[in-house]
């Protein structure tokens, strides 16, 4: 019989990591991207519009742009609302003056303001379920006193398995090959 291992505050934190991961992963934010992706064009659009490129390429030319990644819209509907955008987003330049919230508004046009709703209520959407599956799985880990508890229910990789220090004891006579072998076919039987 193999000795229990009692989870510590190290390893609990080891398993939420993991978990962390594995959750942001399972999480499909692909229509929440083409709904960013679709807000990035229409702010460039916008830019443009009041900041053709051929002024642009002048004010380049003696390093007077920037890139303001916190802009507000002015909507068709008269409602007035901003976005960040994150550092790596390609966003377009404009004049070098004033800064974030410098109170400039872009105006944008019906599909953009569709687009932007649509990403508010998706974005939400995902970042519940992911905080709903985060909470649920760290209530998990908290209730758990050993290794094994968490391992009846989650199958975690062998190296956080082995950081943990869950050696498996049968696995040493048998190569790698094998074990790949032996887990496809009881999963399928189950």
């Amino acid at each position: 019989m193999t000795k229990k291992i009692k989870l510590n505050k190290t390893q609990r934190a080891v398993i939420e990591e993991y978990g962390v991961k594995h959750i942001q992963s399972t999480i499909d934010r692909k229509q929440e991207a083409e709904l960013h992706q679709a807000i990035l064009d229409g702010a460039n659009q916008a830019i443009r519009s009041k900041y053709p490129e051929d002024d642009m390429v002048i004010l380049r030319k003696f390093d007077l742009t920037r890139e303001d990644r916190c802009l507000r819209f002015q909507f068709p509907s008269q409602r007035v609302d901003g976005f960040n955008f994150k550092l790596q987003t390609p966003i377009a330049d404009m004049p070098c003056r004033n800064g974030c919230y410098s109170g400039e508004v872009f105006p944008v046009d019906a599909a953009f303001e569709e687009a932007f709703d649509e990403y508010a209520t998706v974005k939400r959407a995902n970042d519940k379920l992911e905080n709903d599956k985060w909470q649920s799985f760290r209530a998990f880990v908290i209730a758990c006193v050993y290794l094994d508890e968490v391992l009846e229910v989650i199958e975690l990789p062998e190296e956080i398995r082995e950081r943990l220090g869950h050696r498996s004891t049968g696995l040493v006579a048998v190569t790698p090959q094998t074990v790949a072998s032996l887990k496809a076919t009881f999963k399928q039987a189950a």
